[in-house]
């Protein structure tokens, strides 16, 4: 099994809770560096207080091969595209069991984004053992040629 590293905004707290329960009882170490409530942040914050989760998901995943990282928020939009501001990091957002799955496979995606204003918890959670099941085909050059591109994109001229 793999370590999961989890972290929300307040919009997601709610499914995070749950979903970090549901990788306990599957027998996941589960690290949550996310908002500890669903209370709106101080708007007054010079950093915003998911920027820093999702800079702390960011660079778990980054450093440590073993771990798989999950982003919550109500939409995962703002999530997945400050993610994917990482190098290393490529960011799925995705909404369907078949996004999860070719996230992995085609795009060795390495962090989960999800919005839990769009899926309920029993459609996350086959999202999730979808996403944490599949593996990257490492076999197809396509494939391998998109991931390194997307590694190296700020180097794209």
């Amino acid at each position: 099994m793999q370590d999961i590293i989890i972290g929300s905004d307040h919009n997601g707290f709610g499914l995070k809770t749950q979903i970090k329960q549901f990788l306990i009882e599957k027998k996941f170490f589960c690290v949550d560096v996310g908002v500890q409530s669903s209370a709106k942040p101080d708007n007054n914050a010079t950093v915003p207080p998911i920027l820093s989760v999702v800079k702390e998901v960011a660079d778990c995943v980054k450093g440590a091969k073993h771990f798989a990282g999950i982003l919550i928020c109500g939409s995962g939009i703002g999530l997945s595209i400050s993610a994917n501001r990482f190098t290393g990091i490529r960011a799925a957002l995705c909404t369907s069991v078949e996004m999860a799955k070719n996230a992995r496979e085609h795009n060795d995606a390495n962090i989960l984004c999800l919005g839990s204003d769009e899926l309920d918890f029993e459609t996350a959670k086959k999202i999730i053992t979808t996403f944490l099941n599949s593996k990257f085909i490492d076999n197809v050059q396509r494939y391998r040629v998109r991931r390194d591109m997307f590694d190296n994109m700020d180097k794209v001229k």
